[in-house]
């Protein structure tokens, strides 16, 4: 009799090494998932769970981390979830995109697509870009990325092309020629000089290399 419980305690350690095999080959994509959707509903201890799962399947994911990152600063500052769109776009993963010198107004255009293909119908993002006809058409971006969500690839897009990015509530604006506002207290110096503001987002020297986060 006393060596059931020793028996017993080894194979449950065996199933919970099966399980965790399991999960790392299979499940690391859905689990990450699942913890973007808590993020997004404003549950950050429970998505830090699942990112916290999802490292320890396999550390290489590093939006994993990222996000590891946002629920920890969410935390501190009690920050409310993010608006409904860039919620439902983060939850949407790109399985791969290849962008070789390609306006913005047409990438544009493929988020938007590829969001209601990829959602199946569910999501169709309204982008505004408030450049000119000559930007939308003359600002090019190369990026190439692989399994990625897609406001992510937004977001690289957005500081390759110099383009600030800003979700609203029923649009997505994207501005090239965004300016970011200087405090009251700094807009009055000496000798009838103002400092200049800094400019959101540059250019990208290079382009940005895609990984598997899944592999």
């Amino acid at each position: 009799m006393k060596y059931q419980i020793p028996l017993l305690l080894s194979l449950l350690l065996f199933c919970f090494s099966l399980t965790g095999t399991t999960f790392a080959q299979n499940d690391v994509k859905t689990v990450y998932n699942e913890g973007v959707q808590l993020y997004n509903e404003g549950k950050y201890e429970e998505a830090m769970m699942k990112f916290a799962a999802v490292l320890q399947a396999n550390p290489r994911i590093v939006h994993a981390r990222s996000y590891m990152a946002k629920c920890k600063t969410a935390m501190a500052s009690d920050r409310r979830p993010t608006n409904n769109i860039q919620g439902q776009l983060a939850q949407i993963t790109i399985p791969e995109l290849n962008f070789s010198d390609a306006p913005i107004g047409d990438i544009l255009d493929y988020f938007t697509q590829r969001a209601e293909e990829l959602s199946g119908g569910k999501v169709r993002p309204n982008f505004i870009y408030t450049g000119t006809p000559e930007q939308r058409r003359d600002t090019l971006v190369t990026l190439s990325l692989r399994n990625v969500p897609m406001t992510e690839a937004i977001r690289y897009v957005g500081q390759l092309s110099g383009t600030h990015i800003k979700y609203e509530e029923h649009a997505i604006v994207a501005d090239p020629n965004y300016r970011a506002k200087t405090q009251p207290a700094l807009e009055k110096t000496g000798a009838g000089s103002s400092p200049k503001d800094p400019f959101f987002g540059q250019p990208a020297k290079s382009n940005v290399n895609g990984a598997n986060l899944f592999d």
